[in-house]
């Protein structure tokens, strides 16, 4: 086997484990830890965008996701893809105020990262409300879409890390 292929492998195990070690330390089990938030993907229940934004507050005041960065973005689809899932996630976005202008829920401001599937017209269908993430499988790129609020699907909760955690090494 090529040694290269070998030592990639190998640091990507490394940041792998690395990234659940921190998970454990610093958020509530079942979240992952990605910079100074904790996410909870849930991929075996589903509900509609207000419900889901019920249950993600339920966690320490958690909302639906806001993804504020490409990082952010990035670090969300990596773990999609590593629940090789092809499903929907809700997320914090919504037009359901102003059509063609997208916020945040939890923060009233409006997207300044956004990853609209291609040739998807996000601004024209008045029904479509509420955000989600359309999950692909075979390590396709997952994408943005609008959809109708009351979908039944999974979602993506964002939390601050809680306080009296405490980050290790």
């Amino acid at each position: 086997m090529n040694k290269d292929i070998v030592h990639a492998c190998l640091a990507l195990w490394i940041v792998l484990l690395s990234q659940v070690e921190d998970s454990e330390e610093l958020c509530p089990e079942g979240f992952f830890h990605h910079g100074s938030s904790c996410y909870f993907f849930s991929a075996n229940f589903e509900s509609d965008w207000i419900e889901a934004g019920f249950f993600c507050n339920r966690f320490n005041g958690g909302d639906l996701v806001s993804i504020e960065t490409q990082s952010e973005n990035s670090y969300i689809y990596s773990i999609l893809n590593l629940m090789h899932s092809d499903r929907a996630f809700w997320i914090g976005g919504t037009d359901g105020f102003v059509e063609g202008h997208w916020v945040w829920i939890s923060t009233m401001q409006a997207m300044t990262v956004t990853d609209w599937g291609e040739s998807l017209n996000h601004t024209n269908d008045s029904s479509n409300d509420c955000l989600q993430i359309q999950a692909v499988s075979n390590d396709h790129t997952p994408y943005w879409q609008p959809a109708h609020c009351s979908d039944k699907t999974n979602f993506i909760c964002e939390i601050p890390i809680p306080d009296g955690s405490h980050v290790v090494g």
